[in-house]
């Protein structure tokens, strides 16, 4: 048991809440040293909150994981490793440290930059970089708890799936997958005067309010929407763009390797629909 499981593994999750938004302002915590925060604009920058705020979203998102794990018979307590995917800056990957030590708590993020950051930050997890276009760097069956915020809600179809294949590769049978995609609430989201003004993916974006009814139309009958954001340097659009995708989606074309629990709409901390999902058993 680490220093911090040892320290805190008694407090709740509402007071495992203030603890992570305290370590914004203070490194140490009852003299245990919590991971540091890189700058505001870089927090914004990957996840669209900073500081407290980041925190209180990471640990919304945090929560299904901890809920789900306990109630299908695997608490993160009690043993297995959990990999974060998509790590960026570890603000998701350092809610875990409560429970996890660091010898079973994985982070890979496809950006070396954000893989020597979590590092450099002190977030305790063991760390890698994944390729494009490759399997994730572990072996089969190595979690019991696998967490994707912000990934799936840019990835083309092909893409999508070949990922959440992956997923299930890397999870023991039954064990449980918690992302986040965009639902048609995105679309709300475009539907709104002066989009141009809120940054360049935005101001792309802004060529879809002509087609916001099909959008809408082909999201309700089940369909997989992709919006091309970018088609230039390393994110072509054949890898990354903005993906809204429905649980009917998902239901249809995912259920031979994922059950899916749980579909919560867009709301407020998390501002993208959460999904908890489990690998088929067999």
């Amino acid at each position: 048991m680490s220093e911090m499981t040892e320290t805190f593994a008694n407090v709740s999750n509402a007071e495992w809440l203030e603890l992570l938004k305290r370590s914004v302002r203070e490194p140490y915590i009852d003299g245990v040293a919590f991971p540091r925060f890189p700058h505001a604009s870089i927090q914004l920058d990957f996840n669209g909150s900073s500081d407290e705020e980041a925190m209180i979203s990471a640990h919304a998102l945090w929560l299904y994981a901890e809920e789900y794990a306990r109630a299908l018979g695997f608490p993160l307590k009690d043993g297995g490793n959990v990999l974060d995917i998509g790590c960026g800056w570890g603000r998701i990957t350092r809610t875990f440290m409560r429970d996890v030590p660091s010898e079973r708590l994985y982070g890979v993020d496809i950006d070396p930059n954000a893989v020597l950051m979590t590092h450099i930050l002190g977030v305790p997890a063991q760390l890698e970089q994944s390729r494009p276009g490759e399997p994730l760097p572990y072996p089969d069956n190595s979690f019991n708890v696998v967490i994707c915020n912000s990934v799936f809600t840019h990835l083309p179809e092909n893409v999508a799936t070949s990922l959440a294949r992956d997923v299930t590769r890397l999870l023991q049978p039954g064990t449980l997958f918690v992302f986040t995609v965009e639902d048609d609430a995105f679309l709300d989201y475009l539907d709104q005067p002066g989009l141009e003004n809120h940054g360049t993916r935005w101001a792309t974006l802004k060529k879809y309010q002509t087609e916001l009814p099909a959008l809408r139309a082909k999201y309700a009958a089940g369909e997989y929407l992709y919006l091309v954001t970018n088609d230039s340097g390393a994110l072509t659009s054949d890898v990354y763009g903005d993906a809204i995708i429905s649980r009917a989606w998902m239901e249809k074309n995912w259920s031979d390797f994922l059950e899916v629990l749980r579909f919560d709409r867009t709301a407020y901390p998390i501002k993208q629909a959460v999904v908890v999902a489990r690998t088929r058993a067999g």
